[in-house]
């Protein structure tokens, strides 16, 4: 079972000048299943309703973002209030500080697609904990600015925000599961 304390972060960036964003989002619930010491599936909520910001700025800013992340422009969190990660399975593959490459179906919003990334996976005879940051696309999970239903003006402020607020968002998964 994975436990509460196991967190998602993510970090944004700016295409235009400098300057990023990070925080976390809770995870509410989910499982790994063990097969011989290696991950073979999983299922991981992520409760988008939970997202923090952990930059250094006035708590009205941190919650001016927040309010942003959750419009419908980027994550809908009234229409879409948890996230999902199911693993698909795990292959080891030492490389550098990683031990493994997780794969699985990340769902955003209404739209899945697969995602691998590399990790750092520890099993002892308490559980498993894994570490592991993907760069996805905002785009492909319809993470944009470009709505239907625009004025010429509108479209045109969404086309330059879309080009300033990097398409790439990292996300990096804290796992702690114990038996």
């Amino acid at each position: 079972t994975i436990s509460t304390e196991s967190t998602l972060g993510w970090k944004g960036t700016k295409v235009v000048g400098m300057g990023s964003h990070a925080g976390t989002i809770g995870i509410s619930e989910g499982t790994i299943s063990l097969e011989n010491g290696n991950i073979t599936a999983g299922t991981v909520t992520i409760d988008m309703k939970n997202i923090v910001v952990t930059d250094s700025m006035p708590e009205e800013y941190k919650q001016k973002l927040i309010g942003h992340f959750s419009a419908d422009d980027f994550f809908n969190v009234e229409q879409f209030p948890t996230a999902k990660f199911e693993i698909t399975g795990s292959e080891a593959k030492v490389e550098g500080d990683y031990t493994h490459v997780i794969s699985g179906n990340l769902t955003l919003r209404d739209s899945t697609k697969n995602i691998s990334f590399p990790a750092t996976v520890a099993v002892d005879e308490n559980g498993v904990t894994a570490v592991g940051t993907a760069v996805i696309n905002r785009l492909d999970w319809g993470v944009n600015y470009d709505k239907e239903k625009m004025s010429l003006s509108e479209k045109l402020q969404a086309e330059a925000k879309n080009g300033i607020v990097s398409k790439d968002i990292e996300v990096t998964f804290n796992i702690k599961a114990t038996k």
